[in-house]
């Protein structure tokens, strides 16, 4: 069961989604294509062939650069 003090340790959904907005704008300060990356496939839903295809890249591009971004997302988000 949760508890208050559980509860209250848990961040507001809007704060949490203001963490992601910034970390995808240090993001694309870094690497403007594999910001580009998390968007298109979280945002547009696109697949790693269609992502690629859009960018003008391959699908390995495609799955590096994602490898990249959720490490460089779950340390910004620490």
């Amino acid at each position: 069961t949760l508890t208050g003090d559980l509860i209250d340790a848990l961040p507001a959904a809007e704060e949490h989604i203001l963490q992601v907005h910034e970390a995808l704008q240090e993001m694309a300060q870094v690497d403007a294509r594999m910001a580009q990356v998390v968007e298109l496939r979280y945002c547009g839903g696109l697949t790693d062939a269609e992502i690629a295809a859009a960018l003008g890249v391959t699908d390995r591009t495609v799955r590096r650069d994602w490898e990249q971004a959720r490490m460089f997302l779950a340390e910004a988000l620490k």
